[in-house]
């Protein structure tokens, strides 16, 4: 008989441990009169939104008979399929950018991964991929299109922030959300679309031409995005990101991840006194080496 205690946080295996984690908390932000950060950083794998995803994808492969498998990843994921895959005994094969921070290099080889290095983006591993998944007879999870990426954030992530403001006597009136492979921003506004309609905006945060920030890409009409009603797009410098860090950092003493800062800066731009939910996908300590850059190219910080 197994015992479990998830009340006091006490699991008798890593899967219950992510589970049990759920939901994420919601915090409430000094940055505007009602608005809420969502704490993806809770999740324990990668310390980011990216475990829930992960999950979806990996227990629908465990249920095929995967034995070896292979995606391409700019970080979160690959560190959360790592952690899987050192749980189920599997094999996991990571393509990755070269431009990709090594810290989440290091955290998949840590975890048993072995890694391919290639291209300046996920969109250059792509084709590299699928091409080695045939080739290789390795089970290609495809993130990129799969829809277990967007109805993980349906089943999860939406339905806990319903459930979180709910008990308040809330709903969220504007959901912000940056945009990379698209799936939490889908789900999102998936589940909450239909659910409520337009009573609820969904803005979708990207990064403005030119600009790099971990974790989100400008939208090319190829991503789970495209699936997603977005009533508006925000376009954020890494600049204004790091500007959002700073700004949730010194007011609530927590480190959130650049692509969180970038939620924040679009709020910013929109700042009203609508129930605002802001999606923190992950912490910043993985992102030190680029805040630091940023910092010291700026003397207003």
């Amino acid at each position: 008989m197994r015992i479990v205690y998830p009340e006091l946080r006490v699991f008798e295996d890593p899967v219950q441990l992510l589970e049990g984690m759920w939901p994420t908390p919601l915090l409430k932000l000094s940055i505007g009169e009602d608005v809420w950060g969502k704490l993806e950083f809770f999740n324990p794998f990668s310390r980011s939104i990216k475990d829930r995803t992960a999950w979806f994808l990996f227990r629908d492969a465990l249920r095929k008979g995967a034995e070896n498998i292979t995606e391409a990843t700019s970080g979160n994921i690959g560190i959360a399929i790592s952690s899987l895959s050192a749980i189920f005994d599997r094999k996991f094969v990571a393509f990755i950018p070269t431009t990709a921070p090594k810290s989440f290099k290091i955290a998949m080889k840590i975890l048993g991964a072995s890694l391919i290095e290639a291209g300046k983006s996920t969109n250059d591993l792509i084709p590299l991929v699928k091409e080695f998944s045939k080739s290789s007879s390795m089970y290609h999870l495809n993130q990129f299109q799969s829809q277990f990426n967007i109805l993980a954030h349906y089943e999860t992530t939406a339905k806990e922030i319903d459930r979180q403001l709910g008990m308040m006597g809330k709903i969220p009136q504007r959901i912000i959300a940056t945009m990379g492979t698209g799936g939490h921003v889908a789900g999102l506004s998936k589940f909450f679309k239909e659910k409520y309609g337009d009573d609820v905006e969904v803005v979708g945060v990207q990064p403005a031409d030119g600009e790099r920030i971990p974790g989100i890409k400008r939208q090319n009409g190829d991503t789970l995005a495209l699936e997603a009603k977005i009533d508006r797009v925000i376009e954020v410098t890494s600049r204004e990101a790091m500007d959002g860090v700073l700004k949730v950092a010194r007011s609530t003493g927590i480190l959130v991840g650049l692509s969180s800062g970038a939620t924040v800066n679009a709020y910013l731009k929109l700042a009203d006194s609508k129930t605002t939910v802001l999606i923190f996908p992950d912490d910043g300590y993985k992102y030190i080496d680029e805040m630091a850059t940023l910092m010291e190219s700026s003397q207003s910080y």
